[in-house]
């Protein structure tokens, strides 16, 4: 007769601890100052619509979610605060390799109110899944943390394992290579457009933007070492649908969405190419508002183009959400 599975309580309960946090792995920072993440990227306030989002795709999509859950990078709990308050299952384990995100993200549920789940939190790097334990989680979620992962096929192979059948690894606000792509084709013409309008590129913009095409040109190869990388990695939907499906999970995309958008009041986040374009040259590629005010004028008639071509669904597809469900029986 096999052995019974492990609880996940008593599982929780006999991990190590380090400075009062459960560890699973050694701690490691965040390359940039914790407490200046939310600053950078405009965050003012907690907003559970992300993980409400998150919960609502997992009734739509018949998801089991009577097991715990686990997140993996949570960061200052963007994800973490709604999927806490709105995950149906009994437990929530919080995972990031920071423990000053585990911090951030600890005041932040306790400041706001207590939520259903009960929460435990853990020091844990992504790569580090080998000692949990199989068909643990019904639920395992990142938001913005596939592409920080080295090894992403042993990655998507091991959270099959700790899924339940019928489980389902969710990803949000990961960077799709195409759309990518696109962007940095469309910033290459900035020197020209600029120069045509009699505009000088200055130093600093110049900096910016060669940062920006080293970036995406990086994160497109995959012939180059990426262990001391941060950002590592961007993707496409048919070679995540075939690593999943490569260890039993199934994949279901939806293009140019984030996981708020499937909370009240379903309002799209991505509006238009243009619109994900210069917002991420300002507050993710640093970008200064001057620079990025002279490419709205004069990239105008490229970036239109491209909108146009898009007036009548949503894309091109820069970012999405990534479900990869647990099939009853497979190779995982």
């Amino acid at each position: 007769m096999p052995p019974v599975p492990e609880s996940f309580t008593a599982w929780i309960h006999r991990l190590p601890k380090w400075r009062g946090w459960l560890q699973l792995s050694p701690a490691r920072p965040y390359m940039h100052t914790e407490g200046d993440y939310n600053t950078q990227y405009g965050v003012t306030a907690p907003d559970p619509t992300e993980g409400q989002g998150l919960c609502a795709l997992l009734a739509t999509h018949q998801i089991d979610s009577t097991g715990p859950a686990l997140e993996i990078g949570c960061g200052t709990g963007y994800l973490s605060y709604g999927l806490a308050r709105y995950y149906p299952g009994p437990d929530f384990l919080i995972t990031d390799p920071s423990p000053a995100f585990l911090r951030l993200t600890q005041n932040q549920l306790e400041e706001h109110g207590a939520v259903p789940a009960r929460r435990y939190y853990a020091v844990l790097n992504a790569d580090d899944l080998g000692d949990l334990p199989s068909g643990m989680f019904s639920v395992i979620a990142l938001r913005s943390t596939l592409h920080h992962i080295l090894k992403v096929e042993d990655f998507i192979a091991a959270c099959a394992r700790l899924l339940r059948p019928g489980g389902a690894l969710m990803m949000g606000a990961e960077p799709c290579e195409s759309g990518y792509l696109l962007m940095a084709a469309v910033a290459q013409s900035i020197p020209a457009a600029l120069k045509a309008a009699g505009i000088d590129m200055r130093p600093a913009w110049t900096e910016r933007l060669d940062d920006f095409l080293a970036t995406v040109k990086f994160s497109c190869l995959r012939d180059l070492d990426k262990t001391n990388a941060e950002d590592k990695h961007y993707f496409s939907p048919h070679h995540l649908g075939e690593l999943g499906a490569a260890h039993g999970l199934q994949l279901k995309f939806h293009p140019t969405s984030s996981f708020r958008d499937f909370a009240p009041p379903y309002i799209q986040s991505f509006h238009c190419f243009s619109s994900f374009f210069l917002i991420y040259l300002q507050f993710c590629m640093s970008f200064d508002p001057e620079f990025v005010g002279l490419i709205r004028t004069h990239l105008k008639d490229q970036l239109a183009f491209i909108d146009e071509c898009h007036r009548s669904h949503p894309g091109p597809e820069i970012t999405g959400v990534f479900i990869l469900r647990k099939m009853a029986s497979g190779p995982a």
